[in-house]
């Protein structure tokens, strides 16, 4: 008879590739097929403009491809001897009782934060240790939660370190400092499908708060388990990635199983290009941290009148968003998730709604098409532009009266990059008339006698090119069904 654990590892691959193709197995079926156990640490960039200890910015002042090395740095964040931090940025701390509050913590307001020396020996930590308040003489800001069914250990803040180069040996100290928020969860994930869906919850629900700053990306330590000892993959940098390193890790530790061979908790790297993990290291402990209470920095005892304002001012979570704009606008579910997935969206919406008056399941493909599209094709999101929704509004309303052609208002809503304006103000109110069209129509057909002769031996698609020429002569303001029926009476 078949050992029980081998045909469980058989069994796992089985449901995954089943909930591949379908939606497979429920949460609490799959935790009872198989001994998988994953757990995440989830590390992102807070967005404050000034790095933890000292005022370096954490952003350049234009575009961050440009961002020459070695630019944004000081004594304090390179560690030079001598040097003492500044008091820890508040906003950074702020913005780590909101992620808490968002995932259910419990804020440790009646505690004692103490901020700790994380020691480990790397070209990329310049004091030779790493300032957090985590591990083992620390109270986390943030501890027992829960978020999308899994549980959070906790939240807590530390700085970021530099960034070394290991083909070079060069060290770039822009990121030295940085603040960043690390969420630890308990290991509560069944598989890669799991994750890869929680993730992209949490980044959303973050965005709303706009904890986390924006295009800077997250990067994970994934935690994995099967028959031994649990492995830590570190700093795997996108979702995509985390996915593909859980499925490699969880096919070679049931492999090494089947084969006799004991796993041991050891600390790997995840090489993309090949898709396999890469042993590093034995996996350190507590103690190999050496953790003590860092003396230059103060003790933090959070003010509850601080909690309790920052959990007032919190925005409706993407899910509560979700189903008010099906319930309250009567979208399809597939429009209201399009809006939902953005906060600044579902709050122009709301906005516009108050301007067309209750038809915004009408008009919503000029925010979910048209929006997005001069939006994409600008690499802007809405907190990059002004654009108004009364604006937006006015160019419906004079749409659906027929005072201005649908093509027309879709090239004028081009304009709309960087600063949306009134199109009544602006004078481009008003359709070409039929007798301009008509002198536009011969102007047309005269230019382009071979397409007026391949039209009448037969290609249809000559037409629409003829058609085409009088909207672009018009500036798309002449009537489309006009237009074609003035050319069809001329060529006939």
């Amino acid at each position: 008879m078949p050992d029980t654990k081998v045909f469980i590892g058989i069994l796992y691959y089985l449901v995954m590739e089943k909930k591949k193709k379908e939606s497979g197995l429920k949460k609490e079926d799959s935790k009872k097929a198989y001994p998988i156990k994953i757990g995440l640490e989830v590390h992102g960039y807070l967005n404050t403009n000034e790095k933890l200890f000292c005022m370096c910015k954490t952003k350049p002042n234009g575009d961050e491809k440009e961002d020459k090395p070695n630019s944004r740095v000081c004594p304090i964040c390179t560690g030079q001897p001598g040097s003492k931090p500044m008091l820890p940025n508040s906003e950074a701390l702020k913005k780590v009782i909101e992620v808490g509050l968002v995932l259910g913590c419990k804020i440790n307001h009646d505690k004692k934060l103490v901020w700790q020396r994380k020691h480990y020996n790397w070209a990329d930590l310049p004091k030779g240790y790493q300032n957090t308040i985590s591990g083992a003489y620390s109270v986390p800001v943030c501890e027992n939660g829960s978020f999308m069914g899994v549980g959070i250990t906790e939240c807590h803040l530390e700085e970021d370190p530099a960034q070394w180069n290991p083909d070079t040996g060069r060290v770039n100290y822009n990121r030295s400092g940085l603040p960043l928020i690390e969420i630890v969860t308990e290991p509560e994930f069944y598989d890669s499908i799991q994750v890869v869906e929680w993730l992209n919850a949490l980044l959303q629900s973050l965005s709303y708060i706009k904890a986390v700053r924006k295009n800077a990306g997250i990067k994970c330590d994934v935690n994995v388990s099967t028959y031994g000892e649990r492995v830590e993959i570190k700093n795997v940098s996108s979702i995509e990635s985390i996915r593909q390193a859980i499925e490699y890790e969880v096919e070679r530790q049931i492999e090494n199983y089947n084969q006799g061979i004991e796993q041991k908790r050891d600390t790997l790297s995840f090489d993309s290009i090949k898709g396999k993990t890469i042993k590093m290291r034995e996996k350190e402990s507590g103690e190999d941290y050496r953790f003590i209470p860092d003396p230059d920095l103060p003790i933090i005892k959070i003010d509850e009148k601080l909690v309790k304002k920052l959990e007032n001012e919190l925005p409706e979570m993407p899910e509560v968003k979700l189903e008010k704009l099906i319930k309250k606008y009567k979208l399809e579910k597939n429009d209201a998730e399009i809006l939902a997935r953005n906060l600044e969206l579902v709050e122009f919406v709301e906005e516009l709604d108050k301007h067309i008056k209750g038809d915004v399941k009408k008009y919503i493909s000029w925010v979910t098409i048209e929006l997005l599209r001069i939006l994409n094709y600008n690499k802007k999101t809405l907190e990059d532009v002004e654009i108004l929704p009364k604006h937006l509004a006015e160019l419906i309303e004079a749409v659906s009266k027929d005072e201005i052609t649908v093509l027309a208002g879709k090239k004028i809503m081009n304009d709309f990059i960087p600063n949306s304006f009134s199109v009544r103000e602006k004078g481009l109110i008003g359709k070409t008339s039929e007798g301009d069209i008509e002198k536009i129509v011969k102007g047309v057909i005269k230019d382009n006698g071979k397409v007026v002769d391949d039209y009448k031996n037969g290609n249809e698609k000559s037409l629409n090119f003829l058609i085409g020429e009088v909207m672009k002569k018009s500036d798309r303001r002449a009537d489309f069904k006009v237009a074609r029926e003035l050319i069809l009476k001329a060529i006939n």
